[in-house]
């Protein structure tokens, strides 16, 4: 049975640290008395608060001695538990006491239980001051026993510090981020993120930013500068601590000012070093660990992000700023220089409409004539558009508007257009409403601009269909619609049609060519007038171009509305510029056959003029074919494949860089000379056109004989290219041949290797151990011995045959006259010895002379000699005869050259012969009818005898009959032209 003392030891159940501390801990010493002692109530409080998992702490007793649970010890610190456990509130948490004292005893007097979400309180729990944040809930606990009938309070406590600093941090951050985000510069940003810091006096007491530039700290106190420095230069937030020369600094929230303070470096994107550091005090409740590193970090952070949008923005502006100082410069140069190029034009344009006047001249020059004056005035209206543009840009431009019958004043205008839009095969209408609307007042001059260009550019990209012009009224306004069926525009290049220089690539109509500025010089004069103008367009079905006017002069200056006289511009500028893109006849090519002319230049250019231009340079030396753009070239080159392609680089439908693309891009023209031309100048430019695969780039003026030497260059190295390409197929394909025969060759020799030159091999190598086991044998030392000089002269004869064979594939010894006579006799000195010891009868008739590699001519009647005496079964008889024959006398010669003269040179012998079915076998490397046992030879005699006579150009061919001898016949052309490169025939 339990004892009474356990028994009231119930409460204290569970196996946790304070339960054995409660158990014990002497209360005796302390007003609770001995657990015995204790009340029943004080007893069922420590066990409920033993049992709780939340953190709670129980003050009891006057002394308001500490009880706590488990939980509740990370919050004691080290204090726990000599300094916390068992010991009066007073002493536990003196350093708070002044503030716990009343929240404790309001409860434990009688008061109401208190709650409070967040209180700060500055603890020294783990021997360093800090700041702690908690809730709490202060509960008094009854007591039947005491006197107040209230025996303790119970506190339930829940730190709360690290969510509340780090709410603090992130509304720091989340405001900083908020505030710098449109800086637009770096003074700017360094403002904002002293304001944002400054509302943090917890975490950031104070805080300053100072510039670093080359390596100086601009304007911090000197007692900082070096430290500042040490962390720019390490690159990382460093800690160093308050010295008493920085006093002064703010305390922040605190009631005591920073001990140490830290500088963090903040970079710029792109650069290593930093371009600032910021430097803060440090919270002195704090310890600057992990968390507090990471908060300034992501400060540094931002304020990075910020300078790197405050940079840009700056550099935009610089840029912004360089631009408009370029656009205006641009704008005084087109005025400077439009102004110049006037006077020399009316100087040329002047001389030719004398030259053009005059009765003497003859067909062809003033054809001439017409087109240097049509070009001239286009030149002028180019240079004129210029002058416009530049004097809208620049301010100088005046408008004189006067009033006007609109109506009357654009039909008129239309009107110059109709002949040259009817003689293309287009309708045009022109319609205006019949009853005038409200008086306009327009600048004539610009009207007459505005009409001429919307005209001019729509009959420039219309192919096909109609142009019409209409005006109308609306409610105090004016509306002109131009519109046409052409080509269109893509609806991705609309919003950009009005835009200076902006041009539409591959657009498709007569021409490309302009500046670029004919839309945005109307949008201008349009806007002079208070007015606004629109564009509609669908791609393949047309344009309409509208121009709207207000009507009245209420909206105009008042100072330039006046009757100043009209004075009509001529429209000739524009009316010959849209003849010459399709009146002037185009280039008359010539016949087909071209006389002498082998070879053809294709010219593409959509300036006719420029085009016949061309044609009329080349049209002597070559036989010359015009194209207008590069969809129409690539269909004449299906037609005729020219010599060499000479093309415009801009161009409507597909340009130069687009043809020369696919003319590299298709087998059968990606070797065909392209010459760019271009009126683009510059280096850069060149290199651009080479870049694409261009074999040459000229550049708009040119000479014509500069044109012409071009042009001949291109042909010649062209004619030479192809040349040598016809050698290097046919020496690919002689060499390709030639390996595959080395080839074959060679996969014999690997069989000679691992068969016949190892046979020999082995059996040396048998008959020395043979000779070693039987070292005292004298008969067999002689055997043996006799038997290994057999074997090792038959390797060095195959050996020799084989190196004999492989000379035979490379002919570099020379062909010289050689009498066959003279070959035989050597040949019967070499085999004296032979001769005399089997008796061999050796005759011949007189043998020709022909032109061979003697040494070969030496080899070939050696093999064949030694053959028929090996080879005899009795006495070796052997018949030399020969006569000359021509080609269609040889019975193997089935395609060779009739007339060609040959030596037959006939071997005939009356050895063993061999069977006819076996005549292509003998001549090929190591092949051997017979065993080596009964004819002792290496099986490459006459493989030799067949590659000489083919590396002469002849012919061989073996006839037999088994047991009746054999008679190999050898034709042999009689001139030689050399051993790889073939014969010379005679005719």
């Amino acid at each position: 049975m339990r004892s009474v003392k356990e028994k009231q030891l119930d409460f204290l159940w569970g196996n946790t640290e304070m339960t054995h501390r409660i158990r014990q801990f002497d209360w005796s010493k302390t007003t609770l008395g001995p657990l015995s002692e204790w009340s029943p109530s004080l007893k069922n409080v420590v066990g409920l608060m033993l049992a709780n998992r939340f953190p709670m702490i129980l003050w009891w007793g006057e002394d308001y001695i500490q009880l706590y649970n488990d939980p509740y010890i990370p919050i004691t610190g080290l204090k726990h538990p000599q300094r916390s456990f068992g010991v009066p509130a007073s002493e536990g948490w003196s350093e708070i006491w002044h503030i716990l004292k009343p929240l404790i005893d309001s409860p434990f007097n009688g008061g109401p239980a208190t709650w409070m979400e967040d209180i700060t309180l500055i603890l020294n729990r783990n021997n360093f001051t800090e700041e702690t944040h908690f809730t709490i809930a202060y509960s008094p606990v009854p007591d039947n026993e005491d006197s107040l009938g209230i025996g303790g309070v119970l506190a339930t406590v829940n730190e709360i510090t690290a969510t509340v600093v780090g709410r603090r941090q992130m509304e720091t951050l989340r405001d900083l981020g908020k505030n710098i985000a449109a800086t637009l510069s770096e003074d700017e940003v360094y403002s904002k993120t002293l304001e944002v810091l400054a509302n943090n006096p917890q975490d950031i007491p104070f805080a300053s930013i100072y510039r670093i530039r080359k390596d100086e700290v601009e304007d911090a106190p000197e007692a900082m500068q070096e430290n500042i420095l040490v962390a720019a230069q390490q690159r990382k937030i460093v800690v160093f601590p308050m010295a008493p020369e920085t006093g002064g600094w703010a305390k922040g929230a605190w009631d005591v000012a920073p001990s140490f303070y830290v500088c963090v470096p903040v970079r710029q994107s792109g650069s290593r070093a930093p371009v600032a550091v910021i430097v803060a005090g440090l919270n002195p409740y704090r310890q600057f660990d992990d968390s507090y590193h990471n908060f300034f970090q992501l400060i540094a952070d931002q304020v990075s992000l910020g300078l790197n949008n405050a940079f840009a923005y700056e550099e935009e502006r610089r840029r912004s700023q360089q631009l408009e100082e370029l656009d205006k410069s641009k704008t005084i140069f087109f005025s400077n220089i439009s102004h110049e190029f006037r006077t020399p034009l009316t100087l040329i344009l002047g001389t030719i409409e004398q030259l053009l006047k005059e009765s003497a001249l003859s067909v062809s020059d003033h054809d001439r004539l017409e087109i240097a004056h049509r070009n001239s005035i286009r030149l002028l209206r180019l240079v004129n558009t210029l002058l416009d543009f530049s004097r809208i840009e620049s301010g100088r431009q005046k408008a004189a508007y006067t009033l006007t019958d609109i109506a009357g004043l654009t039909k008129n205008l239309a009107s110059n257009f109709r002949s040259v839009i009817e003689k293309a095969g287009l309708e045009f209408v022109v319609g205006t409403d019949d009853e005038p609307g409200e008086p306009v007042y327009v600048d004539r001059d610009m009207w007459e601009k505005i009409v001429f260009n919307l005209l001019s550019n729509a009959f420039k990209y219309t192919l096909k269909g109609s142009i019409s012009v209409r005006l109308f009224f609306r409610e105090h306004q004016v509306l002109l619609e131009v519109s046409d069926t052409g080509t269109g525009i893509p609806e991705k290049e609309l919003p950009h049609m009005f835009e200076r220089f902006h041009r539409v690539e591959n657009s498709g109509g007569r021409t490309i060519e302009g500046t670029g500025i004919g839309l945005s010089l109307i949008k201008e004069l349009v806007h002079l007038h208070c007015g606004d103008i629109g564009i509609k367009s669908v791609e393949g079905e047309g344009t309409t171009v509208t121009v709207t006017l207000p009507t009245g002069k209420d909206h105009l200056p008042s100072g330039q509305v006046a009757g100043i006289p009209y004075e009509e511009e001529h429209s000739g500028v524009y009316i010959g510029e849209a003849s010459a893109l399709f009146e002037h006849m185009p280039y008359q090519e010539p016949d087909q056959d071209g006389g002498d002319l082998k070879d053809t230049v294709l010219v593409v250019d959509d300036n006719s003029d420029m085009s016949n231009h061309i044609a009329s340079i080349l049209q002597k030396y070559y036989h010359v074919v015009t194209a207008s753009n590069g969809k129409e070239a690539l269909k004449k080159i299906d037609t005729v494949m020219p010599t060499l392609v000479l093309s415009d680089i801009m161009m409507p439908e597909m340009d130069g860089i687009q043809l020369l693309k696919t003319l590299r891009q298709d087998k059968r023209t990606a070797r065909l000379p392209v010459v760019l031309l271009t009126a683009r100048a510059g280096e850069e430019s060149r290199m651009e056109g080479y870049e694409t695969g261009a074999d040459d780039y000229l550049v708009k003026p040119f000479a014509g004989n500069e044109l012409l030497s071009r042009v001949r260059t291109q042909v010649s190295i062209a004619r030479k290219r192809a040349e040598v390409e016809d050698r290097l197929e046919a020496e690919v394909a002689r060499r390709t041949f030639q390996l595959k025969q080395m080839n074959k060759e060679l996969e014999s020799f690997n069989y000679i290797a691992s068969h016949d030159l190892q046979e020999p091999l082995r059996k040396i190598q048998t008959f020395i151990l043979l000779l070693q086991e039987r070292r005292d044998d004298p008969a067999a030392w002689k055997k043996y011995a006799g038997k290994i000089n057999e074997s090792s002269q038959r390797m060095s004869k195959l050996i020799q045959s084989v190196l004999e064979y492989s000379r035979l594939s490379q002919v570099t010894a020379s062909a010289a006259s050689t009498d066959l006579n003279t070959i035989l006799k050597n040949v019967k000195t070499d085999y004296e010895l032979i001769i005399r010891e089997s008796g061999a009868e050796i005759s011949s008739d007189h043998l020709p002379t022909v032109e061979a590699i003697p040494f070969q001519m030496q080899q070939l009647f050696s093999n064949l000699i030694s053959n028929g005496i090996k080879f005899a079964g009795k006495k070796p008889v052997i018949r030399i005869s020969s006569e000359i024959v021509t080609g269609d006398k040889i019975g193997v010669l089935p395609d060779g050259p009739p007339k060609q003269t040959y030596a037959e040179i006939r071997f005939a012998d009356n050895g063993i012969g061999f069977e006819q079915q076996y005549t292509d076998k003998i001549f090929k490397l190591f092949q051997r009818l017979h065993p080596k046992s009964e004819f002792s030879g290496t099986g490459v005699g006459l493989s030799i005898v067949a590659k000489i006579v083919k590396n002469h150009r002849g012919y061989i061919m073996a006839e037999s009959q088994k047991g009746e001898g054999a008679v190999f016949t050898v034709w042999l052309p009689l001139k030689f032209e050399g051993g790889e490169e073939g014969w010379q025939v005679e005719e």
